[in-house]
Formats: structure tokens, sequence, C-alpha cells
């Protein structure tokens, strides 16, 4: 496949369009309804890459699941899952861990699995949580994929999880408890990275019924009880609204993005306000965000350990700002899609910037704008990579990103709104 070059827009933009939905909204929800008893509905789920690794690997555990435009029906397990398959979860990292607690509780192993990059991916604090909860996980030896697991009860009880490398393992094991034959009560200990990622998981559990006690990040307690089915909307996604938000911080004129929940406890919600922080104009109006660049972007330092996710388009907008810019929180970037922090540093250098990392913290240090420069961007197969980077092209000549397939695993109409954004230049809302 070919680089994708980007097109440069036309200041000032002026576009208008949907969010697309939650990638974490939609994973959560279609294992809650998994468990359930009943049939779900789950209208405007997202489809992409990583959400349909997820439906295939519950279709592998004998849940079924239709998928019609623009809404998914899940016939609930109502608590008794049956296993007996082999699921390929590609290269989602939620989707092994979400699923792996579910697949401890079935009747029969199954055999879980992925990419390589998949396998190297951090699993070893939920493998040795569910073995103290009574599952079984084969080879003894595992710490990551792939395993067998499932094929008898899940005792359940108190367990602690580390909180300092995902808060998947988490939500993994809140997910699946009310099938535990004891519940859970969960500890996760500090430091706790990504810990809103927790909160959305009860609020969605409540959503089926369920009664979640806890004290907001620490400590959590889920007892053995059936879920309901119901039916819900997948709201939609601060993390993928980030981009089209960023771009006109970066170049200027207005973005208004629908869909976008007040109160969402999507960590990356925070983003609006950052961005007001730094100067720019932003109207929050219903399930309605406008983003208005009113200046240049002065430097700043944000804290991203619990929304790991906008470290890219943070970085891009430090690349734009007037001095040196530091985003901290970052230790744990390593162990995703890429090893994130590295990959913006080297893509950094190759537009102009001088960016280093020190522990969990990325330092950039801009060049004067005349200085930046185009370049072939490396993704390293890293949707949010490509993604920032592109939208630094909107404002940089001779961009080009080596792979546009990689937005797919979580934004597959990226490239059709970058488009349309850089269309809307100054003639009106896209």
């Amino acid at each position: 496949m070919p680089p994708r070059c980007i097109d440069t827009a036309r200041a000032p933009l002026n576009g208008a369009f949907a969010a697309p939905p939650s990638k974490s909204a939609t994973h959560r929800a279609v294992i809650a309804a998994a468990v359930a008893r009943g049939v779900s509905r789950i209208e405007r789920p997202l489809d992409a890459e990583d959400t349909r690794r997820t439906v295939a690997g519950l279709r592998a555990l004998g849940v079924r699941v239709e998928a019609t435009d623009g809404s998914w029906t899940v016939e609930g397990a109502a608590g008794t899952i049956r296993g007996g398959g082999s699921l390929d979860l590609g290269e989602s990292g939620t989707s092994a861990r979400l699923l792996l607690a579910l697949a401890a509780t079935a009747e029969l192993p199954s055999v879980l699995d992925g990419a390589p990059r998949l396998r190297e991916r951090p699993m070893a604090e939920l493998i040795t949580s569910l073995r103290a909860l009574g599952a079984r996980i084969e080879p003894d030896s595992a710490t990551g994929l792939p395993v067998r697991t499932g094929g008898g009860r899940v005792r359940g009880g108190a367990v602690s999880v580390p909180g300092a490398r995902s808060s998947q393992f988490t939500s993994a094991l809140l997910l699946s408890a009310s099938m535990f034959d004891r519940g859970v009560t969960l500890a996760v200990t500090e430091p706790r990275v990504s810990q809103s990622y927790a909160r959305m998981t009860v609020e969605t559990l409540e959503r089926f019924g369920a009664v979640v006690a806890h004290d907001g990040a620490g400590m959590f307690e889920v007892r053995p009880a059936e879920l309901r089915a119901t039916a819900l909307t997948v709201e939609g996604d601060y993390s993928s609204a980030s981009y089209a938000m960023a771009a006109a911080a970066i170049i200027g004129g207005r973005v208004c993005v629908r869909g976008l929940r007040s109160g969402s406890l999507q960590p990356d919600a925070r983003f609006p306000r950052d961005l007001a922080s730094l100067g720019c104009s932003v109207v929050l109006d219903g399930d309605q965000v406008t983003v208005s660049g009113t200046g240049p972007i002065p430097s700043f330092s944000w804290d991203l350990a619990d929304a790991p996710d906008l470290a890219p388009t943070a970085a891009i907008l430090a690349l734009f700002a007037e001095g040196r810019c530091t985003i901290s929180g970052l230790a744990h970037l390593r162990l995703k899609e890429s090893d994130r922090p590295a990959v913006l540093a080297d893509n950094l250098a190759r537009l102009g910037a001088a960016a280093s990392m020190d522990g969990g913290t990325l330092t950039i240090d801009p060049p004067a704008r005349g200085a930046l420069r185009g370049a072939l961007v490396s993704s390293a197969g890293d949707h949010r990579i490509a993604m920032a980077f592109a939208i630094a092209g909107l404002a940089i000549p001779g961009v080009a990103i080596d792979r546009g397939d990689v937005v797919a695993k979580s934004y597959p109409g990226f490239w059709d709104d970058l488009a349309g954004l850089v269309r809307t230049g100054s003639s009106g809302p896209g």
C-alpha cells in the first residue's frame, strides 16, 4: 500500500460532523449484553477492527450477536458461557483482556491468541488475578497470549490487581464478576492509570442492572447476580473527536463535533477543557462541542496518565506551540499498539521538532513555524499515530503517512472526515 499523502487545509476551517461511536463504550456494552439474560439492542456501536474482534470472540464463545446497519442485537447467555472456541483477537488489547476473563468462566476451554504485537502486551496481572480467583489458565507459565482457559467454575472472592500498567485488568474482572461463584471484591493498587475507564465499566454494568459498590477508583465489589438485557445507544468518542478539535486550534477557524455526551466518563472528555486552557474558544451545547482557534498555541504541560489516548494529539499541538511543552504520565504507553512515546519522538523529529523521553515524560521543543518540514511519518502500525500526524499534515505541506489503513482499528471513516474538513476551508460547514 502506498503512503497516504495529506492535503494541506485552507484556513480558516469551518467544519461540522458527527463523532464516531466510542470504542471503549462499544466493547463494554456488547460484553455486558453477552453476560445478561435476554436480548439486548446496542444502537450505533462502533463498527471497527477492534470491536469486530470482540464480536467475533463472543461468537466463538457461543454468544449470538447479530449485526445490522447501525445496531447490534445480542442474545445474552444468562450467566452461562458455553466456550469451546478459538479466539483470534488480532491486535486488540481491549478485546484480549475483557474476553480472557469472560472465557475463564465458560463451561468448555477456549484458546485466545492474536497478532505478534498483542502477544507482547501486558496480561500477567490479569492472569495472576484470575488464577487467584480460581480460574484455570494454561500453560502454567503463561504471562500473556496465547492461553487456554475455561472448563471450570471461577470461585471469585477478594483479590488485588496492580493498576500501574492498564485499567483494563480492572474492567475485565468487573465485567465478568457477576458470574463468579462469590462475585469479586477488588482492590486496585497504586499507582493507577486510566481509572476513568474503570468508572465507565461500572456505569455500563449499572445500565444492565448490576449493583457495584465502589469508592471511585481503588475498591470495587460486585456480587453474583444475573444482569438483565437492555437497549442503549453508544455515545460519541472523544478520543476520535480530538483530532478535528486540534485541527481548529492549529489552523484556525471553527470545527463543530456532534454526538459527544455532556458529563461523559470517557477520560478524553477533558480535551475541550484542555483546549480552552490554551486560549481556544470552546462552546458546549448539549451533545455538541464547537472549538474555534483564536491565536497562537502557548507552551503547556499536561499530565495524561488518566487520558493516555490524548498523547498523540497533544504532541501535535506541541509541535505548533510557541515554546517547550511537556506531556507526562506516559510510561505505560510503551506497551500500546507501538512504543508510542518513542514513535512520537521519532516522527516529531522528522517534522523539525526536538523531542526526548525521560521516564514517563515527553519533552517537545517545537521549531519556528517556518522551520517545520514535510516528511514520511512512520505509524509503526499504530492508528493514533497515523491520525494525529495526519492533522499535522493539514498545516505542513509534504506530510505523508506510511500506512493509511491502520485507522480502521478505531475510526474507519477518518480519511473521509479529514477530506471533508479540508474541503470546507472557508466555504461553510461540511
